[in-house]
This record gives structure tokens, sequence and C-alpha cells, in this order.
């Protein structure tokens, strides 16, 4: 009786006062629905929160294996929890995509991809595929640990591009350190890049790197 009553605490504090009232455990606990043998559902929130903090990112970074090490949380509720912060962080995205119908600009590519890559704890090198007047028509995941200009890797970019039938292409990666100050060798890659761009047709627009909550535009830095 304990446990559905701190289940129906929060689900009517979300009815009665909207989901801005509740606090991140009172959500969480609305996923989880139930407790476990000893813990209210409540108390199981409140542990997820806890052990999530200590994460690079925390909930945003959260996987299924890392839920389920947490007693009340097996497969079910581990893959609701992840589920539904990927649908928030794709919501973002929609929103970002209607806000800034150009994607020739830097910011607005970068806030598109922000909350996907941020918070990630290796690489992921992607490429962003434009039509004619700069609109998004899909971001692509190439490859993850590390951007390389391998002949392999420039295939996978321009084969993604000739597919979409894009017609110009940002690249984009991120920096697991937070700091997306570009190196030497994110210098020489886009330049490499930019080169098969200009045989191919398809021009490189930027390489965006993305940090914590910040970005670096190699175009905006006089460097592409």
């Amino acid at each position: 009786m304990l446990d559905l009553q701190s289940y129906q605490m929060p689900r009517e504090k979300f009815i009665a006062l909207g989901a801005e009232a509740l606090e991140l455990e009172e959500l969480l606990a609305i996923l989880l629905r139930t407790g476990c043998k000893g813990s209210t559902v409540l108390e199981v929130a409140h542990e997820v929160v806890t052990r999530m903090e200590g994460l690079v990112g925390g909930l945003n970074n959260v996987t299924v294996d890392a839920l389920r090490e947490i007693d009340g949380i097996g497969q079910d509720k581990a893959v609701t929890i992840c589920a539904a912060i990927e649908l928030g962080r794709r919501l973002g995205q929609m929103k970002v995509k209607r806000d800034w119908e150009d994607f020739s600009t830097p910011e607005a590519a970068a806030n598109y991809m922000m909350e996907r890559l941020r918070h990630k704890t290796e690489e992921h090198f992607y490429v962003l595929l434009l039509t004619v007047k700069n609109k998004l028509i899909k971001p692509v995941l190439i490859s993850k640990g590390g951007l390389t200009s391998s002949t392999a890797e420039q295939r996978a970019v321009f084969r993604q591009a000739i597919d979409a039938n894009a017609a110009a292409i940002i690249l984009m990666h991120n920096h697991p350190s937070g700091d997306p100050t570009e190196s030497s060798d994110d210098v020489r890659v886009t330049k490499i890049f930019a080169r098969a761009g200009e045989v191919m047709g398809i021009p490189v627009l930027d390489h965006i790197i993305i940090g914590d909550g910040i970005y670096v535009s190699l175009l905006e830095k006089g460097i592409l």
C-alpha cells in the first residue's frame, strides 16, 4: 500500500500542477510505477538520481546496463527511462530544426546537435546533410572513438551525401573533455575533407566541435 501511495502522489501532483512542479525523482517514479521489496518507488527513483550523479552527463548519458545495477530496476524499467531521455532529446532537436530553417549557420547546427553530443564519453563523428537551400536533410553518425582522415571514413561521408542527394555537408564531432578547442588533427582532417568535397562537388560548409554547452566553428575561426 505504501508503494501505491508513493506512486499516486507524484501522479496526482503532475495532473494538478503540471510536469514543471515535479522534482526529478517524482518524474522518474511515474516512469518506474512500482518500487521493490523494502523500497518505495520514490526511494528507488532517488537511488537512480544519486547513482547517476556520478556519471559524466548524469542521466543524460545513462545506459540500460548501468540502470539495471540498481535494486528495483529491471530491463523493462531501464529501457523505459532510457527511451524517455532519448525522446526528450529528440523533441528538443525537432524544436531547433523548426526554429532554425537555415542550417548554414554554425549556431543552428550546433544547437541541433548539442544535447546529443555534449555528454558523450567518447568522440562521435557526425555529418549533417543539407539541401541546396541549406535545410537539414538528416544527421548521420559516421564513426565513434575519434575522427580520422581514413579513405574509408571519407567514402562513408560522401556516400551518405550522394545517397541523400545532399548539396552540402557540415562535419561535426564532440570533445568528451567539454573543451571544444580544435586540435591540430581536427584542422588537418577538416582540410582533407574539404578538398575531397571540392572534388565531389559537395562542399564542406563547416566543421563544428561540440563541448559541454559550447562549440567551436572552424568556419568562424577562418580555418575552413
